[in-house]
Formats: structure tokens, C-alpha cells, sequence
């Protein structure tokens, strides 16, 4: 009867410490997505240089590569997923109009080349959109400014 009770005991504990692990790993999910999300949050309507605009590009990269593990299609532009996936658009002067162009473009193009051309450059985030499912940071444009 007492090995019972103590077998009954241990599988209770055990089944406590998985459910748990799962929690507090839940849990860390949530708040890193909170982070980032107010991370990426803290651009909107502020004005940056280029310089900061490769930055925050090399990051976004990071992220969806190396956290998030987002596949890229045949012409190397992340897969969004409708849940964690962030991409960057950015609107640049083109003649009398913009152009916008995806931050993995710009990244294979090669970040030196864009620092050296854009990096006195005035850019501002001018829309963030988000996954309707998880309410995390989906997209974000930045547009070329004259400032």
C-alpha cells in the first residue's frame, strides 16, 4: 500500500514538473514576442538614418532566420506564417515616385552597398501592420524623407 501511495506521489510530481515546463516556456514566448513587438513599435513615426535603417535590417534578418526559423521562397523573400514572421518594406525616392523594395532584396544586394549610399539618408516608418492571429508585428514600410 505505501509503494503505491509513493509510486502515485512520484508520477504526480513528474507530471507537475512537465506542465510546468510548458508553462514557463509559454510564458517566456509570450514576453519575448511582447519585447519585440515594442521594440519594432518604438520606430513608428521616428525618424532614422540609414545607418540605423541597415541596423534594424540585419536584425529583422536575425530574427527571421535564426529565432523564428522563416523558410524563404524560390526568390529568397521570407514565407510569412500568420504568426511570428516580420518583414520590412521601404519606400524609396525614385524620380517622382517610390519604389518600395523588401529588406531581403536590399540584404542580398549587399549591406555595405546600401550604407554607402544611404547612409546620411532620412527614413521613417510611416505603417506597422500586425498577424491577426497572434497581434505580433507582422510588417513594417519605411519611406525616404527629405529631412
Amino acid at each position: 500500500m505505501k509503494n503505491k501511495i509513493i509510486l502515485i506521489v512520484i508520477i504526480f510530481m513528474i507530471i507537475l514538473a512537465v506542465a510546468g515546463y510548458y508553462v514557463i516556456n509559454y510564458r517566456n514566448s509570450i514576453i519575448e514576442s511582447q519585447k519585440i513587438n515594442k521594440q519594432y513599435e518604438s520606430y513608428y513615426n521616428v525618424q532614422m538614418l540609414g545607418t540605423e535603417m541597415a541596423s534594424l535590417i540585419n536584425k529583422t534578418m536575425d530574427i527571421n532566420t535564426k529565432e523564428f526559423d522563416i523558410p524563404k521562397d524560390e526568390n529568397g523573400l521570407f514565407i510569412e506564417n500568420d504568426t511570428n514572421s516580420i518583414k520590412i518594406y521601404i519606400n524609396f525616392k525614385y524620380k517622382d515616385d517610390y519604389r518600395k523594395i523588401e529588406m531581403e532584396k536590399i540584404f542580398e544586394s549587399g549591406m555595405e552597398n546600401f550604407i554607402k549610399t544611404y547612409s546620411t539618408a532620412s527614413f521613417k516608418c510611416t505603417e506597422i501592420n500586425y498577424h491577426e492571429k497572434t497581434n505580433n508585428v507582422k510588417e513594417l514600410t519605411f519611406t525616404e524623407t527629405e529631412d
